[in-house]
């Protein structure tokens, strides 16, 4: 009987001291820290002469007319980022994870270029042997650069979903949003001008440069805005370490995140554009 009791004494005991440890088990904690560094690309917006007017209404170069030049205003840009986040795990769901941090990025979304060339008679070269003819032009080349940049600072969260947290490789994926404030807006307004001369026989050219050339740049600040931001990021995690503690805590993981962004920039309207970023990682868990 006494053993019997002291039996029952030992389970009650080891039944509560497990329930206290379940208790003292977080449902939530955090259990990571991350820095990312990569590149986001996507295409730049092709923004009119009259969007830049509005973006620099105290341009002097955009005050003159330019019907006569052909514009280029499409071409994809490239963003450098970085950031610092923590991760929270879930007692219940320990392959989720849920990533919060904040993120500073560089963007140049709005861009266009406006040329034209203008070709005027300079020589007419007869060949002695052949009297063949060449026609000598004097070119004056004209162009218009339009860019606006800014710095980006997002806040950020993202839901993922790991194949098996505690494997050495891992899959991983999941739903993320961020809220971004643009700020060091700034347009850039350029104008070069260069003489040269063309030399043409048949579909053969050279050309030879003057130094006569002209160059003539103006820069406006505009005011910050917001941009809001969906993406998926989706990749591939390693746990460096395979037997000693602190390197089984460092991962090093690759990610991609495509996304759609919305940004409203108060002098002109709604730009919707659709990015691709590429990221490197380091991940300490604790």
């Amino acid at each position: 009987m006494k053993k019997l009791n002291l039996g029952l004494a030992i389970l009650g005991v080891v039944i509560f001291s497990n329930s206290n440890a379940q208790e003292k088990t977080p449902r939530v904690r955090i259990s990571e820290f991350h820095l990312q560094t990569g590149f986001q690309y996507y295409p730049a917006e092709t923004t009119s002469l009259e969007d830049f007017r509005k973006l620099a209404p105290n341009s002097i170069l955009l005050k003159e007319d330019l019907p006569s030049y052909n514009s280029f205003g499409y071409y994809n840009g490239r963003g450098n980022f970085s950031s610092v986040q923590l991760g929270l795990t879930f007692k219940n769901h320990p392959n989720a994870l849920l990533r919060v941090g904040i993120s500073n990025m560089g963007v140049s979304g709005l861009q266009n270029r406006f040329e034209k060339q203008d070709y005027f008679p300079y020589d007419t070269l007869t060949s002695s042997a052949t009297g063949e003819q060449t026609f000598i032009d004097s070119v004056s080349s004209q162009s218009y650069f339009m860019n606006h940049s800014s710095r980006q600072i997002r806040l950020d969260a993202a839901l993922i979903f790991r194949t098996d947290a505690s494997a050495r490789w891992s899959l991983f994926a999941g739903i993320g949003a961020s809220l971004g404030v643009n700020y060091n807006a700034t347009t850039y307004i350029s104008y070069y001008r260069n003489n040269y001369i063309n030399n043409q026989n048949g579909n053969s050219y050279y050309n030879g440069y003057s130094n006569n050339g002209s160059e003539k740049t103006e820069t406006f600040t505009t005011k910050n805005y917001l941009t809001t931001t969906a993406y998926i990021p989706m990749g591939v995690d390693f746990r460096i370490g395979k037997n000693q503690a602190f390197w089984k805590r460092l991962h090093l993981y690759y990610e991609i995140k495509p996304s759609i962004s919305m940004t409203q920039i108060p002098a002109l309207r709604t730009i919707t554009t659709v990015n691709m970023t590429q990221a490197l990682g380091l991940k300490v868990s604790f």
